[in-house]
């Protein structure tokens, strides 16, 4: 499965669905296309990293490729959807399009517009998934109020597939992967036994390098069994 995150918008959270819900769900190459626009996985040699113009040389490896996460930050959509008209038919080496909405009016007009040009690029609804994220965990029975915009959209214009269960809530976890530059597959496959290394340390910033290591692994549970259950309401699957 070959999957491409975007959104006009910056800050709707691509480059953290890409690391967390997708690329260890998915596999395969994880594709970067950026300038501007810092991600969490700014240090990460796995991650190509190539610019919207260099459209043409990624539709390439994608005709060879089964897998694949393309993370297109907001300073490059355009020109990946320029590209991607003027390479007529590639939008068809990519097997979905997930857009990220969050709460905020301004992102969800740009998320709209996001789905309206991939429409008018030819991109299939069915290929078209939207994923409700950053939402606050007590305000998931306000998803009707809270994404009016974009749900009364979907009601006019069936231009993308809705999954209303598609919810990534806040979790703190998520910033501090930041600091510790992991995903959170990353931290829940770490085996080291934190509270061992806290009692053991012999200076303070040991043990609070310790503190924060289990609060994360914590988060992280939670955080996984939403991601898991965000991936199978999108995909049908989970793992």
């Amino acid at each position: 499965m070959k999957v491409a995150v975007v959104n006009f918008t910056g800050n709707s959270g691509k480059t953290t669905i890409s690391d967390n819900l997708l690329v260890p769900r998915v596999g395969g190459l994880r594709f970067a296309i950026e300038t501007i626009n810092a991600g969490a996985s700014d240090t990460a040699s796995e991650i190509e990293r190539l610019k919207g113009r260099q459209f043409g040389e990624l539709s390439e490896i994608l005709l060879s490729e089964d897998k694949a996460v393309v993370d297109v930050g907001a300073s490059n959509v355009e020109d990946f959807f320029k590209f991607m008209a003027q390479y007529d038919g590639s939008h068809e080496d990519i097997d979905y399009f997930l857009v990220p909405a969050v709460p905020e009016k301004k992102q969800q007009v740009d998320t709209i517009n996001t789905i309206k040009t991939l429409a008018a690029l030819g991109v299939s609804p069915k290929k078209i998934l939207v994923v409700f994220n950053k939402v606050q965990i007590d305000d998931a029975d306000d998803m009707p109020q809270t994404f009016a915009a974009l749900l009364g959209f979907h009601e006019m214009e069936k231009k993308f597939t809705l999954k209303r269960d598609a919810v990534i809530y806040s979790n703190e976890v998520f910033e501090r992967l930041r600091a510790l530059k992991m995903n959170v597959a990353q931290v829940l496959e770490d085996t080291t036994d934190y509270r061992e290394q806290m009692r053991l340390a012999t200076d303070q910033e040991g043990k609070d390098r310790a503190k924060r290591m289990i609060s994360a692994q914590r988060l992280a549970k939670s955080a996984w069994r939403n991601l898991d259950q965000v991936y199978a309401s999108l995909f049908g699957k989970g793992k």
